[in-house]
């Protein structure tokens, strides 16, 4: 039997949808209970929202006399991307070009929160990522417990006309104590009398 109530939009959560914490921080176990301190607040997604990828390759195994037999994974992949939008977020450029790159300093009474990049090249540290979404109080939460950047090339626009943006391309890896790539996170929110 079809029902509306177990069909839910990609929104993001109110007050934050897009988090970061360093590798090895515990991942959530539901799509409720509030996260962590370790995980920083990543700001506003471009109107794109973001996008998972799983990727698989298959060759084909013939017998003799051509008929196909089997197929055998040769590959698997698993991602996601976004554009991130808070260009005068720390965290945000924190998760882009990794933590020796980021000074931030505080606000004082003659300059606002100062953020400086020194990009040298280097890859960002791996992390765990969580993105929360509430569509009228169902809830989704998505977590990499494992997510690396490996955008291989990017091009920045700045112009009057649209906010900067800092893309990424992500790559899953395989957690070694949950044994997944990823976890799913659901909620209803049809609680019982």
């Amino acid at each position: 039997m079809t029902d509306k109530n177990k069909v839910i939009a990609g929104k993001p959560k109110v007050g934050g949808a897009v988090f970061r914490a360093p590798l090895g921080t515990a991942i959530p176990t539901d799509a409720r209970t509030a996260l962590p301190a370790a995980f920083k607040e990543l700001g506003y997604v471009s109107s794109d929202g973001w996008a998972r990828q799983i990727n698989k390759a298959y060759e084909t195994i013939n017998a003799w006399g051509g008929d196909e037999v089997s197929k055998s994974r040769t590959e698997h992949g698993v991602g996601f991307n976004m554009t991130l939008i808070e260009d005068l977020n720390a965290d945000t450029q924190t998760a882009k070009w990794g933590t020796a790159a980021v000074t931030n300093t505080a606000a004082t009474g003659t300059h606002g929160n100062l953020i400086t990049v020194t990009y040298t090249g280097e890859d960002t540290e791996p992390g765990v990522w969580v993105f929360d979404m509430n569509d009228q109080g169902k809830l989704h939460r998505t977590v990499f417990p494992n997510a690396s950047d490996t955008t291989e090339s990017f091009e920045q626009t700045f112009s009057d006309s649209e906010a900067i943006g800092l893309p990424f391309e992500m790559t899953a890896y395989k957690d070694s104590t949950l044994g997944a790539f990823f976890v799913d996170y659901t909620d209803d929110g049809q609680t019982t009398a």
